[in-house]
């Protein structure tokens, strides 16, 4: 699931796995693109965040991928 929405240091999206709703932290210092490895907090299992400039200033857009 992908979400875009103005800069800040949390946004909420769903887990791939389970689908459950979570808040994820966004390090706004660690540059303009991420990527990491974060498990989820219901089911435990793997996810890979994404972290990207959106397409308006100021924007990011986030998106989970089932990790390994």
């Amino acid at each position: 699931m992908k979400r875009s929405r103005p800069s800040r240091s949390t946004t909420s999206t769903a887990c791939p796995f389970c689908g459950e709703a979570e808040v994820i932290a966004i390090d706004e210092g660690g540059g303009s693109r991420q990527t990491y490895t974060e498990d989820c907090a219901v089911c435990c299992r793997p996810r890979v965040v994404h972290v990207e400039p959106g397409d308006e200033p100021g924007e990011v857009r986030v998106w989970l991928e089932r990790g390994e």
